[in-house]
Parts: C-alpha cells; structure tokens; sequence
C-alpha cells in the first residue's frame, strides 16, 4: 500500500477578499476531489486572501499511477490563470 501526500503553496493574484479566494478554492477542490477520486482540504492561510494551502491525498498500490494523477492535478491547477503553484511538498 502506497500513501502519497503533497501539500500546495499557491498564490491568487487576483484575490481581493477572503469571499474571492473561498468561492475559486472551494471550486478548485470539488473539481480535484470529483475528477481525481483524492482526498483533499484547504489546510493553512485560511485567513489570507492572496495565499492558499491545500493537501492531497491519495492511497494506491501503484507507484506510477499516484505520479501519473499529481501529475494531472498540478497541470489541472496551472490551467487556472488566477491561481500559481509556489511550491509544492510530498511527504511518502
């Protein structure tokens, strides 16, 4: 059984308000949870508009598949134009 957790860093320019970054975040995770069948939740910067951090996980027993969906998650992100990925930590 493999478990594979990665916590995003990301940035919303485009944020004026807490109500602006909460209705694009509580989107982006439905859409992750429903289209990649992951576990995921907004975990840190709850109270600043311009940043966000979520965590992912995901259990499998395939290595290359848990690298196959972060992999469509992180290109699933980037198509957001008001949202960047600042960084990003895998815990194993």
């Amino acid at each position: 059984m493999i478990i594979r957790v990665k916590i995003y860093n990301m940035y919303l320019p485009l944020s004026q308000s807490l109500k602006d970054k909460r209705s694009v975040i509580k989107s982006i995770i439905t859409k992750i949870h429903n289209k990649f069948n992951v576990s995921i939740s907004e975990i840190d910067n709850l109270n600043k508009c311009k940043y966000c951090t979520i965590g992912i996980a995901l259990i499998t027993n395939n290595n290359a598949y848990a690298d196959n969906v972060f992999s469509k998650i992180e290109d699933f992100i980037d198509s957001y134009q008001y949202i960047q990925i600042v960084s990003i930590q895998q815990y194993l």
